[in-house]
């Protein structure tokens, strides 16, 4: 199993998350993956990579620098078999934790996130 790999790509999404880095959204996303979340209705928000990363990179000012600590955690990396794997995280984005289960596939040797099932709560 893959865990490097694995860990290495979960680290350039927490990345990604800390620096609002739409660029290295795009390099973890796989090109037909989807986040899912609850929307401000309580229903789900299902959004393709496309539409999130647009969302972050419309929330970034051109000057944008990080104003809040780095708060991160991988909790745990499951393999389903060798080429797909679970990574639960939590990670902190402005005034908000994050709960994340990212599924992961390596396709053509390279391992892409292919969904993304998000929680967050704002940081008292």
């Amino acid at each position: 199993m893959d865990n490097n790999g694995v860990k290495a790509a979960a680290q350039t999404y927490l990345d990604a998350c800390y620096e609002s880095d739409g660029d290295k959204f795009r390099a973890v996303f796989h090109e037909s993956a989807h986040v899912y979340g609850y929307n401000e209705k309580g229903g789900l928000y299902d959004r393709t990579k496309d539409e999130f990363v647009a969302f972050v990179e419309g929330r970034k000012t051109p000057d944008y620098k990080p104003s809040f600590p780095r708060e991160e955690e991988i909790l745990s990396v499951d393999f389903t078999d060798e080429k797909t794997a679970v990574v639960r995280l939590k990670v902190r984005v402005r005034d908000m934790m994050f709960s994340d289960i990212l599924c992961f596939m390596c396709l053509d040797g390279k391992w892409a996130i292919i969904s993304k099932v998000y929680t967050g709560a704002p940081i008292a």
